[in-house]
């Protein structure tokens, strides 16, 4: 499956893309990151806009929840918040994965090789396939 720009996706690596003081995160970082499909919607909406505040992350994820009685409501709204400050962003933070200003409440995605925002955006697409056909 290529990418939504028809661009195929990159399955190798090449030493100058990856050389040995660049290795991050860790391979169990960053597949431990890619676990949780918070993390996985989180990672893949920073692929497509620089900076986003945390009121307006967690409206993002809260709208492509669902509970079995519809939409989320505003408990749900509270305990999405709380799992991103409490779990979620501090262990991407901890990965070198995403940089979270507390004092400002943005979110903005690491510099990292295109390898690793390349593997967000798979994830993220993998997803929504399996999704789409239950």
């Amino acid at each position: 499956m290529a990418p939504p720009d028809d661009r195929p996706l990159e399955t190798s690596l090449d030493a100058e893309s990856l050389d040995s003081a660049s290795i991050r995160p860790p391979p169990d970082d960053l597949f431990r990151a890619v676990a949780n499909t918070k993390r996985r919607q989180l990672l893949a909406l920073l692929t497509t806009q620089e900076t986003i505040a945390l009121d307006d992350l967690t409206d993002v994820l809260v709208g492509m929840a669902t509970t079995t009685d519809g939409p989320a409501g505003p408990d749900e709204w509270a305990q999405v918040k709380i799992e991103l400050v409490h779990a979620h962003l501090p262990l991407l933070t901890e990965a070198g994965l995403v940089e979270y200003d507390e004092e400002g409440g943005e979110v903005r995605l690491a510099s990292l090789p295109d390898a690793v925002r390349d593997l967000f955006e798979f994830a993220d697409e993998y997803e929504r396939a399996v999704e789409n056909r239950q």
